[in-house]
């Protein structure tokens, strides 16, 4: 009976940590994250197994990121044609952010038209989490195209032990802006192989250990007098290792890497972080803004114009990202709860930092 009793105890102890994630742990319209970003060569990213702990929470950030997920009530343009409310039920996106899913710095020196913004849009609904196209913003106007081949990100539920594979496939025609042709596929392998805590400077989570392994060809078709021809982008096979709990609706931790030759070579590390202002220079310029407190809107005055405002509360969560368009902007803030913020307004050369309550 004692043997009995111990048993049953490790195995209660033993299933404890272990969660399931399902569509409400992942992000949807209208949130924000920040995340600290650094670089570690020598960072561990293999090991992994049941009731693991990874404890990343000696990492010094060198930077940090923003994500902010739009709803699609924001989408614009040709785009809301393709996504938006009357699009076909699979490519009703959920919300849609800036994304560098396609590689745009090699892109650039061939395409002769300039791209100034690219958008992912994200499907979300109770068994999978799914990439349905691109946005491409070129001289201030957004082109929308869905992908024929939708790739599944996750399949839900998830827990540990699943594995599932996913294609993607996406043909990004730019005419009539320019006769050219941008044609993505992508092949995601995914195994969900660790469960157990994970420490970063931001805290401890019980988390899943997620790999994905993605396998990408992009070629691009020119067009130039009459004569076309197809240019291959090289993309080296990348590995994501993403940790997600369900107390976050992102990865609290991620590593990235590139594989060449059969050997990986670390890209990206980031853990999920309160905005800190890391990486910025203050900036001597003066904001000046109106009324305060204020109850809808935000009037800031700036002496050039701001690349983006953004609004943290005193814990550092990002409430709020709005692209600079004017040295007078106005910012809708009817959604913000009262409280005591900061607008942070983000300078080419630095930023300027004031505080406002709602």
């Amino acid at each position: 009976m004692k043997h009995l009793l111990l048993s049953v105890l490790a195995i209660s102890s033993l299933s404890f940590g272990q969660i399931t994630l399902t569509d409400q742990h992942f992000a949807g319209p209208s949130e924000s994250y920040v995340f600290s970003t650094l670089t570690d060569p020598t960072i561990d990213y293999a090991t992994t197994g049941a009731n693991y702990i990874w404890d990343f929470s000696d990492l010094v950030p060198q930077d940090q990121r923003g994500l902010i997920t739009r709803p699609s009530s924001q989408i614009s343009g040709l785009s809301i044609i393709q996504f938006g409310s009357f699009a076909p039920a699979p490519y009703k996106a959920t919300y849609f952010n800036s994304s560098t899913d396609l590689p745009l710095d090699q892109a650039s020196g061939i395409l002769p038209i300039p791209i100034e913004e690219l958008n992912a849009f994200t499907k979300k609904t109770a068994t999978a989490i799914t990439s349905i196209g691109y946005e491409i913003v070129s001289n201030g106007q957004g082109i929308g195209f869905r992908s024929d081949t939708i790739e599944t990100r996750y399949a839900l539920p998830m827990t540990y032990g699943n594995n599932y594979e996913s294609r993607g496939y996406t043909d990004l025609d730019l005419n009539p802006i320019y006769d050219a042709q941008w044609k993505q596929y992508r092949h995601r392998v995914t195994n969900v192989d660790g469960w157990g805590t994970v420490k970063t400077p931001f805290g401890t989570f019980q988390a899943l250990r997620i790999h994905h392994v993605v396998d990408e060809f992009d070629s691009i078709y020119i067009s130039f007098q009459g004569f076309g021809t197809w240019v291959p982008i090289p993309v080296p096979l990348a590995h994501e290792y993403e940790w997600r709990s369900t107390s976050d609706k992102e990865a609290v931790m991620r590593i990235r890497t590139s594989e060449i030759m059969g050997n990986e070579t670390v890209t990206a590390v980031e853990y999920r972080d309160d905005f800190n202002g890391l990486g910025l220079t203050e900036s001597k310029l003066a904001v000046s803004f109106y009324p305060n407190p204020v109850v809808n809107e935000l009037h800031v005055s700036t002496p050039e114009m701001a690349e983006n405002f953004v609004i943290v509360d005193q814990s550092g969560r990002v409430w709020k990202q709005v692209s600079g368009s004017s040295k007078d902007q106005v910012i809708d803030v009817s959604e913000l709860a009262s409280g005591s913020y900061s607008l942070v307004v983000l300078f080419s050369n630095g930023y300027t930092s004031v505080k406002f309550i709602k």
